[in-house]
């Protein structure tokens, strides 16, 4: 039998890549000082964050296949915000198709010196969301504090983005 994708699974990775190109779009308006804003209770800057969030979705793709997407630039030369964005399409596109053709049950394996751990390549799917959703959280409640419009980027927001994907009708 073939493997067929499980739909909320992969709506929920929808719902991530199109929640994190709404923090990014919001990201490429910011100065520089903005930013470089911090509040206390979050990971970081929010340039620190944003790139944090799309470096660890790279990563979880590489857990699961092997083959960890690339940038065009080194982390260290502090790239600039859109080259981050071209990078997080990538990473949305390569982890859209990677929750496509993986099954949720394949094992993912891990090996550290002589130690190993073994398990599904669903809990990366699950720390997909929530570990997005944990800091584009940082980043709206920094972006707040700045006075700067936070992007609607929860359940709700996704629907009424989206309204013929979930049927939505209203009267």
């Amino acid at each position: 039998m073939e493997f067929q994708p499980e739909p909320t699974l992969v709506e929920l990775i929808r719902y991530n890549n199109w929640a994190n190109a709404q923090i990014i779009a919001v990201c490429q308006k910011l100065d520089a000082g903005q930013l470089d804003a911090a509040a206390p209770g979050t990971y970081g800057s929010i340039y620190d964050t944003l790139g944090h969030l799309i470096r660890a979705e790279a990563d979880y793709i590489g857990r699961i296949t092997g083959r960890r997407p690339q940038p065009s630039f080194k982390w260290a030369d502090r790239p600039a915000i859109h080259d981050i964005a071209a990078f997080a399409e990538h990473v949305a596109a390569t982890l859209l198709d990677v929750v496509q053709r993986v099954p949720p049950t394949q094992m993912v394996r891990e090996e550290e010196g002589s130690r190993f751990i073994e398990y599904q390549a669903r809990h990366l799917f699950i720390q997909v969301i929530n570990h997005g959703i944990e800091h584009r959280t940082n980043i709206t409640t920094i972006l707040a504090g700045l006075g700067v419009a936070t992007p609607e980027v929860d359940g709700w927001g996704y629907l009424f983005a989206h309204p013929d994907r979930f049927a939505l009708r209203e009267g």
